[in-house]
């Protein structure tokens, strides 16, 4: 039989910090992507860039989708620099390490929804008449701060996963 390591053993602890960063990493770079191709298929099919006629009502749903965006790119720049750490072994504790990363996410989204929360109200302000662009622009953008949520709940939590017992006939009792 083979023995597993315990998970206080400090490279199973540090395999598992790896392991919740790059997929981590993963998570945020999807989402800038994503965020920005949402925005950039609005700003095209407004035709933005020739001036076209729907510029007017897409500039504030896009402007404050690009906050969601912005946010986005933080979070995949907090976790890139955090995997670096973590394989240049400068992480003295790799959980504190992972849950520092956890916090700093979290700042990341409440900034992104008070950012978003405020480009409404300065377009609600400045052009009324947009008002739903941007918080459509809004309701998108915040989207990232619940990937956030699910990443720090479900990806950042060092723990290793059960391993199933391998299939084969029952052993008697003795």
């Amino acid at each position: 039989m083979s023995e597993t390591p315990a998970a206080s053993d400090p490279d199973v602890v540090a395999g598992l910090a790896v392991r919740a960063v790059s997929r981590t990493l993963l998570a945020m770079a999807a989402c800038a992507v994503g965020i920005g191709l949402v925005g950039a298929g609005a700003a095209s099919m407004a035709q933005v860039e020739r001036g076209g006629g729907g510029a007017e009502v897409v500039v504030p749903g896009v402007s404050v989708l690009m906050i969601g965006q912005l946010a986005a790119l933080v979070a995949t720049g907090l976790a890139a620099w955090a995997l670096v750490q973590l394989l240049r072994r400068r992480v003295p504790d790799p959980a504190h390490g992972v849950a520092g990363l956890g916090r700093a996410l979290g700042l990341c989204s409440r900034f992104l929804v008070v950012g978003c929360a405020a480009g409404v109200v300065y377009w609600l302000v400045a052009r009324p008449g947009t008002a739903i662009s941007a918080i459509l622009g809004a309701v998108v953008a915040v989207q990232v701060a619940f990937v956030i949520g699910l990443v720090r709940s479900r990806i950042l939590v060092l723990r290793p996963r059960a391993r199933r017992p391998a299939a084969g006939p029952p052993t008697p009792a003795a």
